[in-house]
């Protein structure tokens, strides 16, 4: 196997370690979706929402520990560990989008 490949793929997982990762994955898109209810797109003519700093990094914290999560499952489960050059999900809000299914099969040629 090449360095940098994942070790296993998601097909080699148990039923329950796909739901496990799927569960991750379901939590860091809805953290995600909570936090951009907080956030306006620069030069939109959206309003800019105003809300408590308190409340802002305890939304970008809930993104930051589910982000964790995933990749952690992800290495436990796939041995696929976080690239120290991938950004962070609280950066890109649209990181887990529909369109993230393309990159799938272009980084993981046995994915359907």
């Amino acid at each position: 196997m090449s360095e940098g490949l994942p070790a296993r793929s998601e097909h080699d997982l148990s039923s329950d370690e796909r739901k496990r990762l799927a569960e991750a994955l379901v939590e860091l898109q809805a953290a995600v979706a909570s936090e951009e209810r907080y956030l306006a797109e620069l030069g939109s003519s959206q309003a800019v929402p105003v809300v408590a700093a308190e409340v802002l990094r305890e939304a970008q914290e809930r993104v930051e520990a589910a982000e964790e999560r995933l990749w952690r499952v992800r290495d436990e489960l796939l041995g696929w560990a976080r690239p120290p050059w991938a950004p962070r999900a609280s950066l890109i809000g649209d990181w887990f989008s529909d369109e993230d299914a393309d990159y799938d099969l272009l980084t993981d040629p046995a994915r359907p």
